[in-house]
């Protein structure tokens, strides 16, 4: 049996994330920002009284105001998929609905979540996935990922290259002075 086709009929519950991040719907968006940055994050899930009403990426976070609330930008209603979804059938269904993750439910309890970035590292999805790509904090710009690299003397804040040369030169012209 050929490998690849071995490894799409596992199951999304060998690979999903069980470290969850939620919200409410009454979360501020900048709270939510810190809570992804911090975390290094890009889904956020949005529960409503211990049920899923809503999902939120990075993307959707940075366009949002600040002060607005996650239940006036967060997608809904959400795309599940149950933990013994195989891998191929998890690819198909984030490339035909357009979506980057996939929360894993079990009746009505949540278990865990797919991403795009799990279904590459095991070697699918890769001909549904769009090239990788990172914001820069600095300039609010989508770079593809490797154009974009953690700056350790900023807390490993994300920064494309124009933006890291930039930090670096004021960097030298602070120490100058």
């Amino acid at each position: 049996m050929d490998v690849m086709a071995e490894v799409g009929s596992c199951c999304v519950a060998e690979v999903m994330g069980t470290e969850l991040y939620t919200l409410t719907p009454d979360t501020v968006v900048a709270s939510a920002r810190r809570l992804a940055f911090d975390n290094g994050i890009d889904h956020l899930l949005v529960l409503d009284n211990g049920t899923l009403t809503g999902i939120i990426c990075r993307e959707d976070l940075r366009t949002a105001e600040r002060t607005a609330f996650v239940g006036e930008c967060m997608s809904s209603p959400v795309l599940c998929i149950g933990p013994d979804t195989t891998l191929d059938e998890a690819a198909q269904i984030m490339a035909e609905q357009h979506v980057s993750c996939l929360p894993v439910v079990t009746g009505a309890f949540l278990v865990g979540i797919v991403t795009r970035d799990a279904l590459a590292t095991v070697g699918l999805g890769g001909e549904h996935r769009p090239a990788a790509k990172l914001v820069c904090n600095a300039c609010g710009a989508d770079h593809p990922h490797d154009k974009v690299r953690r700056d350790p003397r900023s807390g490993g804040i994300p920064l494309c290259a124009d933006c890291l040369g930039r930090t670096s030169a004021n960097a030298l012209r602070r120490q100058a002075d």
